[in-house]
């Protein structure tokens, strides 16, 4: 019988058992992003934790929104890129934007100076 690499699968990869955490997952309120509306985080963090699910690994960075502890779950290339360029990202204010190109789904991101 032939493996199929690409095949969808719920089963633990090999090295999981190393990678899974003991810490108590906390479920925290995700940020919800609108086309076009730029929304605020200030990053609690200065990389984000990573995860594998079911159609590859995803990043949860953990950020406030109006004081309110949330998180960002995303596997999203634009948004992963645009963060990684504002590196280091802890107590730093970045308003992240959702838009629409050509039907393609994309963010933007950019530093926030508070005066």
């Amino acid at each position: 019988m032939e493996q199929n690499d690409n095949a969808i699968t719920n089963q633990p990869t090999l090295g999981t058992w190393d990678k899974l955490t003991t810490e108590a997952t906390e479920r925290k309120p995700k940020v919800e992003f609108d086309l076009n509306k730029k929304v605020e985080v200030v990053f609690t963090e200065n990389e984000p934790q990573e995860f594998t699910g079911d159609n590859g690994a995803y990043y949860l960075f953990n950020v406030e929104e109006n004081k309110e502890a949330k998180v960002i779950m995303t596997s999203a290339w634009t948004l992963l890129k645009a963060l990684k360029m504002l590196s280091p990202l802890q107590g730093k204010i970045i308003a992240i934007t959702k838009k629409m190109d050509k039907g393609k789904q994309h963010f933007e991101a950019e530093e926030v100076t508070k005066v």
